[in-house]
């Protein structure tokens, strides 16, 4: 489903689903959460996977064949990323590996387990025994996440930053069916994955396909195994917040004793589940024909969300 690229703070995701047959349109919204809340007590584990193909080396500084220095773009979201990944894991610690590496893109090297002070200087460069890849296959990072990483854990999560195609897609779709089957009957514990994109290379279609990875299959409204986001919306800690967490949210979390939603032209909203109780982290609700824009009143501040670029395109 589309998404709206940038929420208002403190909204962490806001999803524009399909049009109605009277033209209404379903909007669903995540409140940016507390990751102490949204990991609870168990055993976790987090893993960070960053693109190192061929195309990706201006982004980590490499000046290729031009003078000048370029920054490195992806060392300083890498940091920030790790940093507050470590927040997840009960070891304080976060696994990193580069992906994508030699001629077919489908090996991986690992960087290290670091914790949140080395996280804050780390030294994100590329690769250093293998080659840039020169192509972009997800499935071996997926692999070490689940069944290196998250073995043993009883909840986990794992951000895979890339840029352009993800050339092996239906063998990810394939592999993370059988995940997700595997959640569902309990023979796994649950793991949550996040794509960002980055570049102007990056295909957002793809992005959607893997973020509505179970819809219209058994496992839809059951398993999310995926979030996804481009990378306009990583911008400063509260988005990375957001784009890790805000689909983690869920209907019974409440972050404010009461609120209530309304349409641009002030129509007072009804919501599922109803905000009479408190105001939920995840509550949806319809916005009516021709609207687009909605505000939320809750805990003594008003957040107004255009959502006029999402509305025109379902």
């Amino acid at each position: 489903m589309p998404k709206v690229a940038r929420p208002t703070k403190p909204l962490a995701v806001v999803n524009v689903y399909g049009k109605q047959t009277n033209g209404a349109c379903e909007v669903e919204v995540c409140f940016l959460p507390d990751p102490d809340i949204i990991v609870g007590e168990g055993n976790s584990k987090a893993f960070l996977a960053l693109d190192a193909s061929a195309s990706m080396k201006p982004m980590y500084g490499d000046p290729g064949p031009f003078p000048g220095l370029r920054p490195n773009y992806v060392q300083a979201v890498a940091r920030k990323i790790g940093s507050i990944l470590c927040s997840v894991s009960k070891t304080g610690t976060v696994g990193a590996a580069y992906w994508a590496l030699h001629f077919p893109g489908d090996r991986t090297e690992w960087v290290g387990e670091l914790d949140e002070a080395a996280w804050e200087n780390a030294n994100i460069v590329g690769p250093k025994t293998e080659k840039w890849g020169r192509g972009t296959r997800l499935l071996p990072a997926l692999r070490i996440a689940v069944e290196e990483v998250h073995r043993d854990s009883d909840w986990s999560m794992a951000v895979f930053i890339k840029d352009g195609l993800i050339e092996d897609e239906q063998d990810c779709m394939d592999y993370c069916t059988q995940l997700g089957k595997a959640v569902d009957a309990g023979t796994s514990k649950p793991i949550k994955f996040v794509l960002i994109g980055v570049g102007s290379e990056v295909d957002e279609d793809q992005l959607e396909r893997f973020d509505d990875m179970f819809e219209k299959t058994d496992l839809e409204g059951k398993i999310d195994l995926w979030s996804t986001s481009p990378v306009s919306s990583i911008q400063d800690e509260s988005d990375i917040l957001a784009v890790l967490y805000g689909e983690l949210m869920t209907e019974d979390m409440i972050v404010a004793s009461s609120g209530r939603v309304e349409s641009g032209s002030g129509q007072e909203l009804q919501t599922s589940p109803s905000c009479n109780d408190g105001m939920p982290g995840k509550v949806r609700f319809f916005l009516p024909p021709g609207e687009k824009l909605f505000r939320i009143h809750v805990a003594g501040q008003t957040i107004e969300q255009d959502c006029a670029e999402v509305v025109s395109r379902v």
